[in-house]
């Protein structure tokens, strides 16, 4: 692999774009949004029912009706095109993340695998092409788990068409891995990695949404910056919520009308199983660790008495917050009766240290398993 940066190829006197204009947020945003725009529909035509029996096929139908086939004709500026390339792949491997949903990231896969594979390879003038693209090693191995998170009657069809295509990109020697992605070895570190602000009346929005991240003032914050904050962080939350809602066509049950689709939104259904299963290894790891003999009780207990301190000190926490909401007339986590709430908390951390309960060996740590419901001895 040659470490040498491709050189200009245009003629004196042509326009090129430099290679910042495509980290720049003036390609970065647009392009992001397009990504967004492609795999919402691949999700959207693929939950349509029936399944597809040839999702990939699917895939190249969008990708081909909606002009991604002539995105590669671009830029033809060899320099320029090395960076267009990086970039675009890097923001297709964003949607890979393990946070994403399955459909999502399988969507993605397809859009990286095909954006890489119709790279030009005869033309004239030959134009410049991407070997690899760089990849964290925890993002490499995420990837590879991926046919493994598709274990639904919904999602498996897609199974076969992701290991062929992760087959045929480790066949291609496609992944440039880099070390972990919290040493951030990506370059650039994040995308966009210059902003444009507009000097006309239009970039006023732009102006305000970049002084958000400016330092912070000395002083308590005014009650116009408590305010314009609190407007952000509910924008911010809407388009959230607008970006990961999920629609999906409800099983007929009988023979009567054709149900409607459901909006609703990506972790309400489709729990995230993944990372739940991750928690209850990392737990079940500290757990073990801390009181190794339970339920047996041995003469040195520090690690079960560590267990009660953290226990009890998020009931203290918590405790103290619900009075000072009493104290303002709000409640906090009544909305789903002993499932939730103070109380839930308040008996999951009384069952630590006794056998046979749901809390006995964790306390808190058993939520997720059910400590905590029932009625309160």
């Amino acid at each position: 692999m040659s470490l040498l940066a491709p050189t200009h190829t245009t003629p004196r006197g042509h326009v090129v774009l430099q290679p910042t204009y495509f980290t720049c947020s003036l390609f970065v945003d647009p392009a992001r949004e397009d990504i967004d725009h492609l795999i919402r529909i691949y999700a959207e035509r693929y939950a349509r029912s029936p399944p597809p029996s040839q999702p990939f096929v699917l895939f190249k139908d969008i990708w081909s009706n909606h002009g991604w086939t002539w995105l590669h004709f671009k830029v033809f500026d060899a320099r320029s095109r090395d960076a267009f390339l990086k970039v675009t792949m890097q923001l297709f491997s964003e949607r890979l993340a393990e946070s994403e949903y399955p459909l999502t990231r399988a969507a993605a896969l397809f859009g990286l695998y095909t954006f890489f594979a119709t790279q030009p390879s005869i033309s004239v003038p030959p134009l410049h092409a991407l070997d690899n693209l760089p990849v964290t090693i925890d993002m490499y191995q995420s990837l590879l788990k991926l046919p493994d998170v598709l274990e639904t009657d919904f999602l498996r069809p897609l199974r076969p068409h992701i290991i062929y295509v992760l087959s045929a990109l480790q066949k291609a020697q496609f992944f440039h891995i880099l070390p972990s992605s919290n040493l951030y070895p990506l370059n650039p570190r994040e995308l966009p990695r210059e902003r444009f602000i507009s000097d006309i009346a239009d970039g006023y929005e732009q102006v305000a949404s970049a002084t958000t991240n400016a330092p912070k003032k000395k002083g308590r914050p005014s009650k116009h910056d408590k305010v314009k904050k609190s407007k952000d962080a509910v924008v911010a939350l809407d388009k959230w919520l607008d970006k990961t809602a999920y629609t999906y066509q409800p099983s007929q049950a009988t023979s009567s009308e054709v149900p409607q689709p459901v909006t609703t939104h990506i972790l309400l259904s489709h729990p995230p199983s993944t990372t739940r299963n991750n928690y209850r290894a990392k737990k079940s790891e500290l757990l073990e660790k801390l009181d190794p003999d339970y339920p047996y009780v041995t003469t040195e207990e520090l690690g079960r008495a560590a267990l009660e301190r953290a226990n009890q000190g998020v009931v203290n926490r918590l405790q103290k917050i619900d009075e000072e909401a009493a104290a303002k007339g709000m409640e906090i986590g009544g909305e789903g009766g002993e499932r939730t709430g103070l109380r839930r908390v308040e008996r999951a951390a009384d069952e630590l240290g006794k056998t046979g309960s749901l809390g006995g060996r964790g306390g808190l740590l058993g939520l997720l398993e059910g400590a905590g419901i029932g009625q309160p001895s």
